[in-house]
C-alpha cells in the first residue's frame, strides 16, 4: 500500500515532540568537587552535570560549612567552595531550575587538616597560595601521591625560594610541620636547603621580643663524616634592639634572655641520615606540642627534643606582660642560588607538605 505523506500530521507530531523535549523536567545528573579532601580555607571547584535546555536552566548553591566565592557564581553550574576552618564532614548542594521543575544534588567535602599538598595538579602554580622567587617551577602530576612532585630550579644569581602563607586560619602552637623532598641532577656544592616557619611580629607590644623563626637547614651533598651538614636554630627578634634578629648558638645557655635557647646542642653538626643522593627522597618533621617541647623527626625517626622554646617562651611570659603567644605566618623552602650565570642550574622537588594544627605529629 503507497504511504501517504500528510504535511499537517507531520508538522504536529514534530512540534509535540519538541514540546515533550523542551517540557522534560530538569535533573543533576552529576555534582562533581576537584579533589577528595581539603585544607583549611581552600578554595575548591565544583560543578553539576544536568540534562535538560541548558540555557533556561538556574542554579543555586548552599552549603553546611564554608562558604562560596562571589555572588557572581550563584546561579551558575559551577562554583567556587571555600573550606571552613575546622576539620570534619560538610555538604554542598546545587539546586537546578528551569523556571517550573527543579532538582538538586550533594556531594560530601571531607576537610582534614590545616594545610596540605600531595603536588598532584597543575592547579598548585596556577593561585592556590604558593608564592615564590627567583625559581622556575613545574607541577609533574601523577594520580599517586607518591609519584607526584613539584619541581624547583634557580634561575638566577639571587637567593630563590617557595612560600606559602599561612593566613586562612591562625596557626599557633600546638602545630607539626612535615615535608617530603629532594634534589635531582645538580645541587650546587656546599650549599642548603632551608625549611622555615616565620612568624608574626605581635601588634599588642611591637616592643617585645618576639620568636621570628624556626629555620632547619640541610646541606645535602657534603660528606658528613668531615663536614657538618645541617644547622638547626630558633630566630627571635626585640624590635627595639639596632642588632636585629639573634639567633640560638652554641654555648649561651645560660645567656641573660631574651636571647634565643639552643634547639639542639650543637645547632649545627654533622648527621648521615641527612646526606641525600640525587633522586632519594627525604622526609623531615619539626612540631611544637602543647607544652612548648619541640621536637624533630628524620624519616619518621625522632631525632631529638628540646625545652628551647619552652622555655625561652616562659621566660618572656613572666617577664612581660600581655606577653602574646607566636602565630606562624609563613612556611618557606629556599635553596641556592647559582654562583654564577653560568652555572648549572640547580633543582629541587617537594613530594608534599603538611601542615597540622592539633597537636598530631606527622612522623
Amino acid at each position: 500500500m503507497k504511504k501517504i505523506y500528510n504535511p499537517v500530521l507531520f508538522l504536529a507530531m514534530c512540534a509535540s515532540m519538541a514540546a515533550c523535549k523542551k517540557d522534560a523536567p530538569v535533573e543533576i545528573v552529576t555534582l562533581s568537587k576537584a579533589g577528595r579532601e581539603f585544607y583549611f580555607g581552600e578554595k575548591v571547584p565544583v560543578w553539576a552535570g544536568t540534562n535538560g535546555e541548558r540555557k533556561d536552566i538556574s542554579y543555586s548553591w548552599t552549603a553546611t560549612g564554608g562558604t562560596f566565592d562571589g555572588w557572581r557564581t550563584q546561579n551558575l553550574f559551577e562554583n567556587l567552595w571555600i573550606a571552613p576552618t575546622v576539620p570534619g564532614e560538610y555538604t554542598v548542594t546545587a539546586t537546578a531550575k528551569d523556571g517550573k521543575n527543579t532538582s538538586s544534588r550533594s556531594t560530601t567535602m571531607k576537610v582534614t587538616r590545616y594545610f596540605f599538598d600531595e603536588f598532584q595538579d597543575n592547579f598548585t602554580t596556577a593561585g592556590s597560595g604558593w608564592a615564590e622567587s627567583n625559581t622556575d617551577r613545574k607541577v609533574v602530576a601523577n594520580t599517586d601521591p607518591q609519584q607526584s612532585v613539584i619541581e624547583v630550579s634557580n634561575k638566577s644569581t639571587s637567593g630563590p625560594n617557595l612560600r606559602r602563607p599561612l593566613n586562612l586560619a591562625e596557626l599557633k602552637i600546638p602545630f607539626s610541620v612535615s615535608a617530603q623532598f629532594g634534589w635531582k641532577s645538580y645541587f650546587r656544592p656546599n650549599q642548603a636547603i632551608t625549611f622555615s616557619i616565620y612568624f608574626v611580629q605581635p601588634v599588642a607590644n611591637p616592643g617585645y621580643p618576639f620568636l621570628k623563626e624556626i629555620r632547619w637547614e640541610i646541606f645535602p651533598t657534603v660528606n658528613p663524616a668531615t663536614t657538618d651538614n645541617y644547622q638547626l636554630r630558633m630566630v627571635t627578634n626585640v624590635p627595639s634592639n639596632t642588632s636585629g634578629d639573634q639567633f640560638s648558638a652554641n654555648g649561651n645557655t645560660n645567656a641573660t634572655l631574651p636571647r634565643p635557647l639552643p634547639l639542639i646542642n650543637p645547632v649545627k653538626g654533622k648527621v648521615p641520615a641527612l646526606s641525600i643522593a640525587s633522586g632519594v627522597e627525604k622526609k623531615i618533621t619539626f612540631s611544637v606540642d602543647a607544652g612548648h617541647v619541640f621536637h624533630a623527626y628524620i624519616d619518621g625517626v625522632l631525632w631529638f627534643t628540646s625545652n628551647g622554646i619552652k622555655d625561652w617562651l616562659a621566660y618572656c611570659k613572666a617577664t612581660y606582660p600581655g606577653f602574646e603567644d607566636p602565630v606562624a605566618r609563613e612556611f618557606r623552602v629556599a635553596f641556592p642560588a647559582k654562583a654564577n650565570n653560568n652555572e648549572k642550574v640547580t633543582t629541587i622537588f617537594l613530594n608534599s607538605v603538611y601542615i597540622v594544627n592539633d597537636g598530631t605529629v606527622l612522623q
